[in-house]
Formats: structure tokens, C-alpha cells, sequence
């Protein structure tokens, strides 16, 4: 598919960007010598960079996502429903959540098919959300102000379900207003939901 090959070349080109940038400590490598080991070290060396990016290190995520590139990329041309930018935008999800101490072995085909599985969960359109009371809006912020505070989302998922659940922005428009795909919104909206409903105690 020509769709598929542009959005691998539109990533090459930035990885081409980012390649001889260094990862922060521990690691402090370029990110081409981390992809390099993590290509032939598998799981140990990707296990670091997954670790390193829960940790808040973005190139090292970066890292990760151009060694399964090539995976995304041969499944959306195996399936017309998956594109390869809706792939990425899971796999990033993924990699921000992926249990290390739970699955360290597999990890490349575990983020692949997990990445899947949630671009075909999410398939389905995000309702148009409608406004909200006012006293809502105001519960809602305060809620996700402290869940980034406590650790449980990031700030650019909160920002994200934000828009939609305190602004009442339907997917479209917040997509528009952040730069990202519907099912980007989407994902990070379905994701933070899940986290915010698992520390329901610690938010009360």
C-alpha cells in the first residue's frame, strides 16, 4: 500500500533526524548505537529503553518504536483497517505502560500484537461528548490535575481528556486542537480512563 510506504519513509526521515542523539543516564548512548544493540540484544537491551522511556526519557520510546517500525508497517499492509500512524500511537501507549517484570521476554511481538489489539478496540468512533454542568467541568479538572500530580497519567493525556471531558470537544475537534489522530484521542482518552478508574481510591 502507498499509504504505507510514505508513513515508513515519513519516520525514517525523523529517525534520520534523531539518530546520532544522545539518551539521557543511565543508558547515554546515540539512539542509532540503541537501536543497533536492541536489533541484536532483543530483549535485555529493550527492556532498558522501555524502562528508560516509563522513566521520561522520549528518545529512548523513540528508540523502540524504529525497531518494530518494520512490523506495524507489514501489518497495515496485511490489513486495510489498521493504519501504521494509529499502530505507532498505540505502541506508544504500550511502551509507556508495558510490564516489564511481568513479560520480559517477547517484548517486540507482545507491544506489536498489543498495539493491534487496541487500534481494532478502538476502531469504533468516539462519541461527540455533550457539554458538561459547569460544577462537572470543575470535578473532572480537579480530578485530572491530581492524577497527574500522584503520578496515575501524564500531563499529555490529561491535556487530552481535558479537552474532551472538561471542554466537552468532540474527538475531531480535539484532535485538531493537539495535532493528533482521532484515534490518538482516542487511545489516550480509552487509556486514562482505565488508569484513573484503577486509583478510583486514591482520588477520591
Amino acid at each position: 500500500m502507498a499509504g504505507c510506504s510514505k508513513t515508513s519513509a515519513r519516520f525514517d526521515a525523523d529517525w534520520d533526524q534523531l539518530a546520532d542523539a544522545t539518551l539521557a543516564p543511565p543508558l547515554s548512548v546515540t539512539a542509532a548505537e540503541a537501536l543497533h544493540r536492541a536489533r541484536g540484544e532483543g530483549d535485555p537491551w529493550l527492556a532498558r529503553l522501555i524502562a528508560a522511556a516509563q522513566a521520561g526519557d522520549d528518545l529512548a520510546g523513540r528508540c523502540v518504536v524504529q525497531a518494530v517500525l518494520g512490523r506495524l508497517v507489514a501489518m497495515a499492509r496485511r490489513d486495510s483497517r489498521l493504519g501504521v500512524d494509529e499502530l505507532v500511537g498505540a505502541l506508544w501507549l504500550r511502551i509507556r505502560s508495558y510490564p516489564l517484570e511481568r513479560r520480559p521476554r517477547a517484548i517486540v511481538s507482545n507491544l506489536v500484537l498489543d498495539a493491534r489489539k487496541d487500534v481494532v478496540a478502538e476502531l469504533r468512533p468516539l462519541p461527540v461528548s455533550q457539554p458538561a454542568e459547569p460544577r462537572r467541568h470543575a470535578v473532572a479538572a480537579n480530578v485530572l490535575v491530581e492524577a497527574v500530580r500522584i503520578g496515575v497519567i501524564d500531563a499529555g493525556v490529561a491535556d487530552v481528556m481535558s479537552s474532551v471531558y472538561v471542554l466537552g470537544l468532540s474527538g475531531e475537534a480535539a484532535a485538531r486542537r493537539h495535532g493528533l489522530t482521532q484515534t490518538t484521542v482516542r487511545w489516550r482518552c480509552s487509556a486514562g480512563m482505565r488508569r484513573l478508574a484503577l486509583a478510583r481510591e486514591q482520588l477520591v
